[in-house]
C-alpha cells in the first residue's frame, strides 16, 4: 500500500482516523482538514500525531486515501468495528 518513492506515506490507521474527524465534524475539504489537524491538539492526538510532527501535505493525503480505498482497508476496518459493537451489545 505504501508508495516507494516521493513523500512519506501516511499510516492507514492515521488516515482512517483523520477521515473519521472529517465526517464527524463535517469538515468540507481535505485542505480544511489538514488546517484543523494542524491547529487543534485534540485532533492531532486523535490521529496519532505528536505536537511537533508535521501535518501531511494535502496531495499526499488524497493519494494515500485513494490507495487505502482501492485496498479495501477502510471496509475491513468498519466491518471489524461493527462486529465489535454488535458483540458488545451496542446494536439492536
Amino acid at each position: 500500500m505504501y508508495g516507494q518513492t516521493g513523500r512519506p506515506s501516511i499510516p492507514p490507521e492515521q488516515l482512517l482516523r483523520a477521515q473519521i474527524l472529517q465526517a464527524l465534524y463535517t469538515i468540507r475539504s481535505e485542505r480544511q482538514l489538514m488546517d484543523q489537524i494542524d491547529g487543534n491538539w485534540r485532533y492531532r492526538w486523535f490521529v496519532g500525531l505528536k505536537v511537533d510532527d508535521a501535518v501531511w501535505d494535502v496531495t499526499v493525503f488524497t493519494k494515500n486515501r485513494d490507495r487505502l480505498l482501492r485496498g479495501e482497508v477502510s471496509q475491513k476496518f468498519f466491518r471489524a468495528g461493527a462486529g465489535s459493537a454488535e458483540a458488545a451489545g451496542f446494536t439492536g
